[in-house]
């Protein structure tokens, strides 16, 4: 489970950029240091650590009620908090065009057009030049009114806006919501024109599964601390998938039974349901073949493996011989 990774120590010396960036060093970025709110007697953040780097897409994942959206709160000074928040060496403050940030929950006024809103956007973000461009069709036609557009359409406009300029930090809270997949790919794109230019931006997602193609970091909150920080490819291999055995033909429970590597076994209908990390795949597959299942009876979910209570779900694919 992605509990069970190591938690890289969090230091005050931001990390060098990627080799794939060129050799330069990268400024001093993100600084958090014993981050602290509650609501009452409900204490969400729990003096928080956290260090992101310049030129860095970071993936902010975590359980519902984990404290993403607070943690994106009150970096972007829309909360109060105990703790101290830095950015490029001095105290954080919220300058016009220098940050952006998106709430989870954002209502555009229903009566203005997409042009309006949009020039609402681009007054806030400064004078600077776009860095990233919507592409053709990401944005509504300027004419139309917010309440008229899907709840897609209007959250593509509120991306739109948000990404005008040339912001040093960019703070986006759930940005996926209510996108189709082109438009996922858009605003993948866009991260990655910011990332390149030298931005730190924090995304917060329930999963990082939209981020992981180009996220160079993942941070994930729970119980308002951070419980992993590390790289997106070592966070996947201790996601949980689901292997799918079918009992149907000639099968039975005992086929699967005693499988190492498996940490939790389901029974449902038909099919056996088999939960392991993700780098542990390949060994449970070899396991299940030395017990003679056929390739053909095999399915695997994952990462996140889906409800093992029931059947298995669309997004299964073929095991691999």
């Amino acid at each position: 489970m992605a509990d069970q990774v190591t938690t890289p120590a969090v230091t005050d010396t931001p990390a060098f950029g990627d080799a794939d960036r060129g050799s330069r060093l990268i400024e001093p970025g993100l600084i958090v240091r014993g981050l602290t709110k509650a609501y009452g007697r409900h204490s969400v953040l729990n003096a928080l650590d956290l260090s992101i780097s310049t030129a860095t897409l970071a993936a902010v994942v975590g359980s519902n009620g984990a404290g993403k959206s607070t943690l994106l709160g009150c970096i972007a000074g829309a909360l109060r908090h105990e703790g101290s928040i830095r950015f490029g060496g001095s105290p954080l403050r919220a300058i016009p065009g220098q940050m952006s940030y998106l709430p989870q929950r954002i209502r555009l006024p229903g009566g203005a057009t997409v042009d309006e809103v949009l020039a609402l956007f681009r007054a806030l973000a400064g004078p600077a030049p776009d860095r990233a461009s919507a592409p053709d069709g990401f944005v509504p036609a300027g004419q139309r009114r917010i309440a008229e557009l899907s709840g897609g359409q209007a959250q593509r406009v509120a991306l739109a806006g948000a990404l005008f300029g040339a912001p040093r930090l960019v703070l986006l809270d759930e940005p996926h919501a209510n996108l189709d997949d082109p438009a996922k790919d858009s605003l993948r794109d866009m991260l990655a024109a910011h990332r390149d230019a030298g931005a730190t931006i924090l995304v917060a997602s329930p999963a990082a599964f939209d981020l992981l193609a180009n996220a160079d970091l993942v941070v994930r909150v729970e119980a308002g601390q951070v419980v992993y920080h590390g790289p997106a490819p070592a966070f996947l291999a201790s996601l949980p998938v689901t292997i799918w055995v079918d009992l149907e033909s000639s099968g039975s429970a005992a086929d699967i039974a005693g499988i190492g590597l498996v940490t939790r076994t389901r029974i449902a209908g038909r099919w056996a349901a088999l939960e392991c990390r993700e780098q542990d795949v390949s060994m449970v597959l070899d396991n299940l073949v030395d017990r003679g299942i056929g390739i053909d009876r095999i399915r695997v979910a994952g990462p996140g493996g889906g409800d093992l209570s029931a059947p298995p779900p669309d997004n299964t694919r073929e095991a691999m011989p």
